[in-house]
């Protein structure tokens, strides 16, 4: 009996001892499981507050203004209202210049932020990145928040710093939702162990550290840990739990009341001591011991099923899915927990009780498929961790890329318990993706083209050159190694200082560095290469620290080039080269500054601005601000005559430079004026006559169909009632009349317009360069003109009004000939004459035709 009853107070010490094993054990997994679906939560939290802030420092620094201020009210309205307490800007200076507080964003009272840890992390190290400050008083918004900042860069200067502030209170209520029992804690610390925030007296501790010997624990590099310890600001003790937060330097700690862990197997424990004691001395009532003995079993059973119902109601707050992987000493293993959002990522109800790969067999991509099943075997042998990234078909049939890590502990009995947790990485993969290929672009560009690519390290003076460079050269690939040094010694000595000047001029002005020089060959020989690039990093202090660019071949260019500067200076006529924007002179030969009696060499002129030239030219060169296009006569005040022809020579690519010929034709234009001023001249009017109007007309429609001009509008007009005053007065009034509406449309036209007597009292007007638009602006502007004056005649006692109609019709590139043109400004003119007289018509193709009447 005795040996009956030692026995058995054996088994009930020892089953104690298991049990509060077990639950010391299940509080730390349960700790640990909860540091770890916290720092997840908070790293989802914190990389989606960073895509916001980078996203936002993206549209500030580009001066998106309207962009930017739909980015911060996205990101207010995205997260729970008062998560995120404002979006500041920061000066170079740390002045606030922008906070979301404001309804327009900008602050009415000065505040500065450059004593802040956050802001003078980015000032003295703009390179930091994302910065986790410490919690402050918001200057601008009077709350506690958490600092979440990133600097902001100006021409690649430091020029200030955004700061997207985040509520301690709305991270500490999330928090206190992960535990049933108050005495239970959450803190989210930094690595230097100052706290952010705590799920219970958070008040107390914010702007506090832990002790220093707990951060020395977050100090070696580890992901994870456990202490025991009682908390300095209520004095409980607590098994806590901490896990880092991916790669930031926050750390995720959860505590776990020690009293409350073991309270309720203690007092199962107690009453069992006590139950026992009684049942000893009550041997002869074993049936009942037994009985109560099986009754308190099953309230143990009861507690852990309830525990693990907490646990289940846990992990669906956790952003990913858990599992757990057990694989036995004979190599049998099994998936003996995994949370929904496992199985719903997985598309699959999973079954515990069978191998892992057949049951995922059917929803992992194929050709991911061996590599997991590796990667799981590879941690099993060395029972090391597991981190692994495949894809899935979810249960909608849809591909998603998901990233799982496992971490194994040894159970007893040699059994190997692994506890991990998937996420969806679709998103990232897919970034990671376009990326790879949008690089993948860049290089084939590179290569389409045939440049050389370079890379200059300004600090080191070493140069990297692809094989594109060595190859333009003569070279082998890598045949020698490249330093600034090593590449000016390449450079033809007369081309050594314009490249010298050109790369200064863009390192400390900014200015566009694209130079031509010669660089010797390995035969000995020069090719000529165009050199262009920009710097593309520098320090805090503006100094170039980083240049990239592109080498290219442009050996035919060059020699292009001479042979056309021959061509021109022996060409009759003088020419003159300007840049695409018409404001640079690019080349000349010696008939122009011999016509223009220029005190400058042709070579001289290359370079400088076109207002350099004589005024006198300028206007025929640039008639009203634009470059001359097609043939152009002018007189100067020497009484020469100077034939000016513009031309745009343009490629696929599109503008290369503005061209003018220019010829002395002063002779040939006195021949021609006493020519034309017999054969084309009205006598009566003194204006072009048909003959000299329709050839002008034929000459501007060929310009029309060349592109020397871009439109051309002709107006007919007709002097209403004209009869009438043939016969009232007689048709020597008549004559009067016609010379002052001549008089009167010649004042109200430009240069390059021209009036014509068509016949009788019908008049044309050619508009160049004109559209529809200007075409009937200008036809009421000569209608109102004709219709304020009167024409005064001697021997009448009062002067004659009269007015006209008009009609406006556009030249266009596909008439065969002038006629077709007059046809339809007649027809406009007669539908004037017909709806009332003294208006203007713009020509549409509704009107009826002249053979139509």
């Amino acid at each position: 009996m005795l040996l009956a009853l030692g026995a058995y107070w054996a088994v009930q010490f020892d089953s104690a001892r298991a049990q509060r094993e077990a639950t010391e054990q299940q509080a730390w997994l349960r700790a640990e499981q909860v540091a770890r679906a916290v720092a997840v939560q908070v790293q989802t939290l914190v990389s989606g507050l960073d895509y916001s802030l980078r996203t936002m420092q993206t549209e500030w620094q580009e001066r998106h203004t309207q962009d930017f201020a739909h980015m911060v009210h996205s990101t207010l309205q995205t997260y729970p209202r008062g998560a995120v307490l404002q979006v500041a800007v920061a000066d170079a200076g740390g002045r606030i210049v922008y906070s979301s507080l404001q309804p327009s964003g900008a602050v009415a009272a000065p505040v500065s932020i450059a004593e802040r840890e956050h802001f003078q992390v980015h000032q003295k190290n703009p390179g930091a990145g994302l910065f986790v400050g410490p919690p402050v008083q918001g200057k601008v918004s009077g709350q506690w928040s958490v600092q979440l900042s990133r600097a902001l860069y100006r021409q690649g200067r430091f020029d200030g710093a955004i700061v997207l502030s985040v509520s301690p209170q709305y991270l500490a209520g999330n928090f206190r939702a992960m535990f049933d029992d108050p005495q239970d804690v959450i803190a989210l610390l930094r690595d230097d162990g100052l706290f952010l925030a705590r799920s219970h007296l958070q008040e107390q501790v914010l702007g506090q550290s832990v002790p220093p010997e707990r951060v020395r624990l977050f100090a070696d590099g580890q992901l994870q840990g456990r202490y025991v310890t009682a908390a300095p600001v209520d004095g409980v003790e607590r098994m806590y739990a901490w896990h880092r937060v991916g790669d930031l330097a926050l750390i995720v700690s959860a505590g776990l009341e020690r009293r409350g862990v073991f309270a309720a197997v203690d007092t199962a424990i107690g009453r069992s001591m006590a139950r026992n004691v009684a049942a000893s001395v009550l041997v002869l009532l074993g049936s009942a011991l037994l009985l109560w003995l099986s009754w308190l079993h099953r309230q143990s059973e009861l507690q852990r099923w309830q525990s693990k119902k907490r646990f289940e109601r846990l992990t669906q707050e956790v952003p990913g899915g858990l599992f757990q992987y057990c694989r036995d000493a004979k190599g049998r293993g099994q998936l003996v927990f995994a949370s929904a959002a496992f199985d719903e990522m997985h598309g699959v109800q999973v079954d515990t009780h069978a191998p892992l790969h057949r049951q995922l067999a059917q929803r992992v991509h194929p050709d991911d498929l061996p590599v997991l099943l590796a990667t799981i075997e590879a941690s099993v042998v060395q029972c090391s961790d597991w981190e692994h990234t495949y894809r899935v078909y979810n249960e909608a049939q849809q591909l998603r890329w998901l990233h799982g890590h496992a971490h194994p502990h040894t159970e007893p009995g040699e059994d190997t318990l692994w506890h991990g947790y998937v996420h969806d990485v679709t998103e990232a993969q897919e970034l990671q993706q376009a990326l790879r290929e949008s690089e993948e672009r860049l290089r084939l560009s590179i290569e389409a083209v045939g440049d050389g690519l370079w890379v200059w390290d300004c600090i080191s003076g070493q140069v990297q050159w692809d094989a594109r460079c060595y190859e333009m050269l003569g070279y082998a690939p890598e045949s020698f190694p490249m330093s600034y040094a090593a590449f000016m010694a390449l450079v033809h000595p007369e081309d050594a200082s314009r490249l010298a000047s050109e790369l200064h001029q863009h390192i400390d002005m900014g200015s566009e560095f694209r130079v031509d020089v010669r660089l010797r060959t390995q035969a000995l020989g020069w090719l000529w290469v165009q050199s262009r690039g920009k710097v593309t990093l520098r320090n805090a202090q503006g100094q170039p620290l980083r240049m990239m660019g592109v080498h290219m071949d442009v050996q035919q260019r060059v020699a292009q080039e001479r042979l056309l500067y021959a061509l021109m200076d022996r060409f009759p006529s003088g020419i003159l080269l300007a840049d695409p924007q018409a404001q640079r002179i690019r080349g000349a030969n010696r008939r122009l500054v011999q016509i223009l009696e220029l005190a400058q060499a042709p070579d001289a002129l290359e370079g400088q601005s076109l207002a350099d030239l004589p005024a006198a030219l300028l206007p025929l060169l640039l008639p009203e601000g634009q470059a001359l296009r097609g043939k152009h006569s002018q007189q100067l005040v020497d009484g020469r005559y100077l034939e000016l022809q513009g031309w745009v020579l343009r490629d696929a690519d599109g503008t290369l430079a503005h061209c003018w010929v220019v010829n002395d034709v002063t002779e040939r234009k006195r021949r021609e004026a006493q020519l034309q001023s017999l054969a084309l001249t009205d006598a009566l009017t003194g204006v072009p006559n048909r003959r000299a109007f329709f050839q002008r007309v034929e000459m501007e429609l060929a310009h029309l169909r060349s592109g020397l001009v871009g439109d051309a509008v002709l107006i007919m007009l007709d002097i209403d009632h004209f009869k009438h005053v043939n016969d009232s007065y007689g048709h020597a009034v008549g004559d009067v009349v016609l010379k002052a509406l001549v008089a009167q449309v010649a004042r109200q036209l430009r240069r390059g317009d021209m009036l014509g007597r068509i016949g009788g009292e019908e008049f044309a007007v050619l508009l160049s360069g004109a559209n529809m638009d200007v075409g009937m602006r200008r036809a009421e502007s000569l209608r109102h003109a004709v219709a304020e004056s009167a024409v005064e005649v001697p021997g009448l006692q009062a002067p004659i009004h009269y007015a006209i109609s008009l009609g406006v019709a556009p030249l266009q590139p596909e008439d065969d000939t002038v006629d077709a043109i007059l046809e339809r400004a007649d027809a406009a003119l007669y539908y004037s004459k017909r709806n009332g007289r003294n208006q203007s018509t713009l020509w549409r193709p509704d009107l009826p035709a002249i053979t139509e009447r």
